[in-house]
């Protein structure tokens, strides 16, 4: 019998190398990985140079596959496919009905009255707290098996061994400042606080919502200039307070209460453009009972 050998790629490493090899594109495949380029390149460098084999060419203008990577890219896929296999079977057979949840730390579920009842049930939950992060880590866990299923945020669409369905959307407000003269409003247009800097993510945290984002930015005409938003929550309100800039949050934070800083409501139309669109998120070909009934029950108590 043939021995394996001793140095052998990684999953991640494989991972990385297929979403190039189907992209033909680092940008894209970067997104559909939930991660920034300069790490997928080195996944791909570390590869060729564990295989001893060039298996993407790549210059300023394409990204290609050498006859090496065409084959190299089918074994990868079908490899993969078997370990996925290998996995789903194993937890058939180990398998003690429990199912391990993942929720996004971007809202308040205490704030969303069916989501809020769902979590707190404990018939629904196993009697464990679900797993709070946020939506991008949630998305990782999942697709290293660390999850079963997560409800998370707007984010980018995973690769073929996730599937996302939506469940609803989370409506956008404004957290600024109470003494700004907008305050005074029910209701604040962009505009009327263009004169404070706006605390905003990073891209790479999250591609899917930034360029959403980004979009309805450009078509409403907002350039305030940006600050990078603290990961904290309290850090950013207490940032608000003090004046140095306004944030934009989901609905449901407002109920983190901080003096100084007012929420205020956009118009509609705003916040639909900048609402998170909730979503649940599992492996593609998930076959087990009790994660298909957590799908199902999520699905109708927060579906559309």
């Amino acid at each position: 019998m043939r021995m394996l050998s001793k140095h052998l790629p990684s999953t991640r490493a494989l991972q990385c190398f297929l979403a190039v090899a189907r992209e033909l594109n680092f940008r894209r495949a970067a997104e559909m990985l939930n991660m920034s380029q300069p790490p997928l390149s080195r996944q791909i460098q570390g590869l060729e140079e564990m295989l001893r084999v060039r298996l993407i060419e790549r210059d300023t203008q394409r990204v290609s596959l050498t006859p090496a990577g065409l084959a190299f890219k089918e074994q990868a896929a079908a490899i993969l496919l078997a370990l996925d296999g290998a996995v789903g079977a194993a937890r058939e057979n180990a398998d003690d009905g429990s199912v391990r949840m993942g929720l996004t730390s971007v809202i308040n579920h205490s704030l969303m009255p069916a989501l809020h009842a769902l979590v707190a049930d404990a018939a629904f939950t196993g009697g464990r707290a679900l797993e709070r992060a946020w939506s991008r880590q949630l998305v990782e866990r999942v697709s290293s098996g660390a999850l079963d299923l997560a409800i998370v945020g707007d984010i980018v669409a995973p690769g073929a061994d996730l599937a996302m369905q939506a469940l609803g959307c989370e409506p956008m407000i404004l957290a600024l400042p109470a003494t700004h003269a907008a305050a005074a409003s029910e209701q604040v247009e962009l505009a009327d606080v263009s004169d404070l800097p706006l605390f905003w993510f990073a891209r790479a945290d999250n591609p899917a919502f930034y360029d959403k984002c980004e979009r309805a930015f450009r078509r409403l005409g907002y350039a305030a200039p940006r600050r990078p938003e603290p990961k904290d929550f309290t850090l950013l309100l207490a940032a608000v307070a003090a004046g140095e800039g306004v944030a934009l949050c989901p609905q449901s934070m407002r109920a983190t209460s901080r003096l100084g800083v007012a929420y205020r409501a956009l118009p509609p139309a705003v916040a639909r453009m900048l609402s998170i669109e909730v979503q649940v998120v599992a492996r593609a070909h998930e076959t087990r009972a009790p994660v298909l009934d957590k799908i199902a029950r999520i699905r109708a108590t927060l579906g559309r």
